[in-house]
């Protein structure tokens, strides 16, 4: 069965069009795993990753190491200019990026200035102010996941959890021309996979938030709101759903 990352890229490649040799770019490609699944699909084509985190694109070139097409992969601010000509680009993609962002709307004039006249971009994002975890009681349950869709580690200019929902809407008052929306709904009765990996990351980032004196919970709350979730799963009652918003658009 496809991981939840493979089923966002394989609708990525689907809604981007066919870049056969064209130039892909993933904004805020991290380790390179959109880029990777698009050298599969088009091992000709020319990837292009901008993120901020130098180790996560020294993975990236390992990664696409053995891409027959070009590969850029370059540290960027992406609250800066894009370090791209105008109109260079094919397909345009990136995830989980703008609610990173002080001005998202920067960054999408930005995508529109690069991309060619007919280029297509595909933005997706999590509403993470909509995630739904079984096991813990209602009031410290829904106080843990509101306070992780408004955390704002140190690393992040900006946080905003309810950017999802937000997106189709910035995607629309930008030049882009908006051309399909739709939902990724990934759920799962077991901790496991990108269940587990989720409720780690609220465990590890509320945690974070406490120590710094930050945050709406206190670490005993984390951890009891975590051995709750944890309990729920043994039992066999744990349930866990989280939904991506994907927005296609494309350059007239």
């Amino acid at each position: 069965m496809p991981t939840t990352n493979e089923m966002l890229h394989d609708r990525f490649i689907d809604l981007a069009g066919r870049p056969e040799q064209g130039m892909v770019v993933d904004l805020g490609c991290g380790a390179g795993p959109a880029l990777a699944a698009f050298s599969r699909r088009f091992p000709q084509a020319h990837l292009t990753g901008f993120d901020r985190s130098e180790q996560a694109l020294e993975t990236a070139r390992e990664r696409l190491k053995s891409h027959t097409g070009a590969v850029e992969l370059v540290p960027v601010d992406l609250c800066e200019k894009l370090p791209l000509p105008d109109r260079s680009a094919d397909s345009v993609v990136s995830s989980n990026l703008l609610e990173c962002l002080p001005d998202p709307a920067h960054l999408l004039n930005e995508i529109w200035r690069v991309l060619r006249p007919g280029g297509r971009a595909v933005l997706s994002h999590s509403d993470f102010d909509a995630l739904v975890i079984s096991g813990a009681p209602v009031e410290l349950d829904r106080r843990v996941c509101h306070a992780f869709a408004d955390d704002a580690p140190p690393w992040m200019d900006n946080s905003d959890g309810r950017i999802g929902r937000k997106l189709p809407g910035l995607v629309q008052a930008s030049p882009l021309t908006r051309m399909h929306v739709e939902t990724l709904v990934t759920s799962s009765t077991e901790l496991a996979g990108h269940a587990a990996r989720r409720v780690g990351d609220i465990r590890g980032a509320l945690r974070a938030a406490a120590q710094r004196g930050l945050g709406w919970v206190q670490a005993d709350e984390v951890e009891e709101w975590y051995d709750a979730v944890r309990h729920a799963a043994d039992a066999g009652s744990f349930f866990f759903a989280e939904t991506a918003v994907i927005v296609a658009a494309h350059r007239a």
